[in-house]
């Protein structure tokens, strides 16, 4: 009987052998078989040499991404609280490191309970399909030119920021600037050169702000930046030193590059609308008293 269970299990991890994918057989604490795909995967040479090198289990190799499962997500039983999901929701999305090309690579895990308390892990490479995701997304969310935020992800991003400032009270400021008489850059100099003025501004601003700062191309030769956690105080200092900034910088074909800017803080009581409003009302004036200058209201 018991040579007739070996044979059942030699036969079932043979049966294994041929899949291209990644095939484990593990318990909660401990893996009982990795095929040769997972070994190659691993950079190991047998499943002993695999306890060796990663205690074990292979969760332990999860790396930290959002939106992928990690070595904390389900605990210490962590496979047997994947198999009691509905079997739809047994599928995990993982990120694992790859001896094979020495990179990072994305891979789906579904989950099936075998006998006592082990199960099958089988692995699908979802990476390429991460990839051109990841690109999609980027189309969708950045600005062709300048590869920063287009209006339409700031859009998306600014009510989350109102929502934080009323309820968590992280507030933020509002800076909105444009480009003072960018038409007449266009119209002497040709639009080759103004579309490398606007991808080289927004390069050096995306050099200056804070890591929690959002910038984004509003439109045309118009930018807007959400910078978090400022006063009106704080804010305001920030966009005279993007100003002076942008006036020393070398844009070439002896340019004289200025830029004018409003800037407004979030109050608990305001909207969208209304404190867009006054940061908009605040450029307007800037523009109106002369350019090249910084307005707050």
């Amino acid at each position: 009987m018991v040579m007739g269970l070996f044979s059942t299990q030699n036969s079932f991890y043979n049966s294994l052998e041929a899949h291209e994918n990644i095939m484990v057989v593990s318990s909660n604490e401990t893996i009982k078989y990795i095929n040769k795909c997972g070994l190659k995967f691993f950079g190991v040479k047998d499943l002993e040499a695999f306890k060796r090198e990663y205690k074990h289990t292979i969760n332990v190799l999860f790396l930290e991404e959002e939106g992928c499962v990690n070595k904390y997500t389900y605990g210490k039983k962590w496979l047997s609280n994947i198999a009691q999901k509905e079997y739809k929701e047994r599928k995990i999305r993982v990120k694992l490191y790859s001896h094979i090309d020495e990179m990072e690579r994305y891979f789906y895990i579904r989950v099936a309970p075998l006998k006592k308390d082990d199960f099958l892990l089988a692995f699908c490479d979802i990476h390429e399909i991460e990839l051109e995701k990841n690109m999609l997304r980027k189309q969708a969310d950045y600005d062709p030119l300048t590869q920063i935020y287009n209006r339409v992800k700031f859009n998306e991003v600014f009510p989350l920021a109102i929502s934080r400032a009323s309820g968590l009270n992280e507030g933020f400021s509002l800076i909105l600037f444009d480009i003072d008489h960018f038409k007449v850059i266009n119209d002497s100099k040709g639009h080759p050169l103004g579309d490398k003025v606007l991808f080289e501004l927004a390069r050096s601003i995306n050099m200056k702000i804070g890591d929690h700062d959002i910038f984004a191309r509003w439109g045309g030769e118009e930018f807007i930046i959400l910078a978090k956690f400022l006063d009106q105080k704080q804010a305001s200092a920030k966009a005279e030193a993007l100003r002076k900034y942008i006036q020393e910088q070398d844009f070439g074909e002896d340019l004289e590059v200025t830029c004018s800017f409003g800037v407004s803080t979030f109050n608990r009581n305001d909207t969208q609308t209304s404190i867009f409003q006054r940061v908009d009302e605040a450029l307007y004036l800037a523009k109106a008293q002369g350019r090249n200058r910084v307005v707050v209201k």
